[in-house]
């Protein structure tokens, strides 16, 4: 990578290895989250890993970081990953600088270049806890640009790539993630809307978006339970609320699994007309992990759901004196960060057993993070 001689001509064939090596990227570490939707959505990453073409930016730098990362990592060259190492760099400081101009804070290329380079720290960590500050950033930047504009086109694309990695970043940190507000969880009939307008819309991935509306809850109704149960002064209306809006999502959890179910056994049976109303587009190579990953997380939420309304359920009669409960403490918004899923694992097993603190890797390690994607951020956990 020694662009001493020639390097205009030393930049461009780089530039178009790091690109096809991205490509290489995402077939081997996110194949079923990004075959599952690259049907449905106007523009894939393989399309926009194409399209730019501006060498100085920081979304082709992110580009180029994973993708060289991704050519070290299959031929075990540390030389590769050092150079990949320096371009994640490079892309770093270039989204600085985009992210403290009003005029490239809120464009496409900016949080693209976020997600991208929270993907290279997921797989590549420069620094200890360095994923979450860059899951914390890529919230920050949605949140400014607001829900409708990832209801559709690039801005979609970008949403569903990171989504289950900040219902998964908001149970590692132990609070609510903000996408389980009204803003956002409304702005769903406007994506519905835009994909049967396209010819794109089928069965399982209008059953997923509602499945997610109730899944990003989750880790908020965690949140909220370990504090009604730690506080001295909780009210019997207080944790009614909280039982009823929890049964609730229980109840569309539940309804969404039953359809997923149909839609599977219409296609076990031969019906052709329904199953293709069910999948769609989605690749027949995807389809099973689309179903099985999907339904993973539905069901691991419906059991979270349970398990808190038992809790609650619970509390409401119980003696505070002897209650362990109480050794929950208040809900944590200290903004204390995990390294990783092996940390999680370990704090699942102290204290509370409501639910771990974090999903802990379940599996093949080399598809645990597609794995979190696919569930919407709620891996089994076994």
């Amino acid at each position: 990578m020694d662009e001493a001689i020639m390097p205009g001509l030393v930049s461009k064939a780089i530039d178009r290895q790091c690109r096809r090596g991205f490509c290489d990227f995402v077939d081997a570490v996110f194949p079923n989250i990004y075959y599952s939707y690259s049907t449905r959505v106007e523009l894939t990453w393989f399309e926009i890993a194409h399209k730019d073409q501006s060498a100085e930016n920081a979304l082709q730098w992110a580009f180029r970081s994973l993708g060289a990362l991704q050519l070290g990592r299959v031929d075990g060259n540390q030389r590769q990953i050092l150079a990949s190492q320096e371009m994640y760099g490079r892309a770093l400081r270039q989204l600085v600088k985009a992210i403290k101009n009003p005029a490239t804070v809120g464009k496409n290329e900016t949080l693209g270049a976020a997600v991208l380079l929270g993907v290279y720290e997921l797989m590549n960590a420069t620094e200890e806890n360095s994923w979450l500050l860059h899951s914390n950033g890529i919230s920050h930047l949605l949140r400014l640009r607001g829900a409708k504009r990832h209801t559709s086109g690039y801005g979609r694309t970008l949403l569903l790539s990171f989504r289950g990695l900040l219902v998964y970043e908001a149970f590692t940190r132990g609070e609510a993630c903000f996408l389980e507000n009204e803003e956002w969880r409304s702005a769903l009939p406007l994506t519905l809307e835009d994909e049967e307008r396209r010819g794109t819309s089928c069965g399982l991935g209008q059953l997923t978006d509602y499945a997610f509306n109730e899944i990003v809850r989750c880790p908020g109704f965690l949140a909220k339970t370990k504090a009604l149960v730690a506080s001295p002064r909780t009210t019997n209306a207080a944790r009614d609320n909280l039982m009823d809006a929890i049964n609730i999502s229980r109840k569309i959890l539940g309804d969404v699994e039953i359809q997923i179910m149909a839609g599977v056994k219409a296609d076990r049976e031969g019906n052709k007309k329904e199953s293709q109303a069910f999948f769609g587009l989605i690749p027949l190579s995807t389809q099973d992990a689309s179903v099985n990953y999907t339904l993973e997380g539905v069901q691991s939420a419906i059991a979270l759901l349970r398990q808190l309304s038992v809790l609650l359920v619970s509390d409401r009669s119980r003696q505070k004196i002897v209650t362990p409960w109480l050794k929950l403490g208040p809900c944590r918004y200290d903004q204390r960060v995990i390294k990783d899923t092996g940390e999680i694992a370990q704090l699942a097993q102290e204290g509370t057993r409501l639910h771990p603190t974090g999903p802990r890797q379940q599996g093949n390690p080399k598809i645990w993070h597609d794995r979190i994607a696919m569930t919407m951020g709620m891996p089994d956990n076994g």
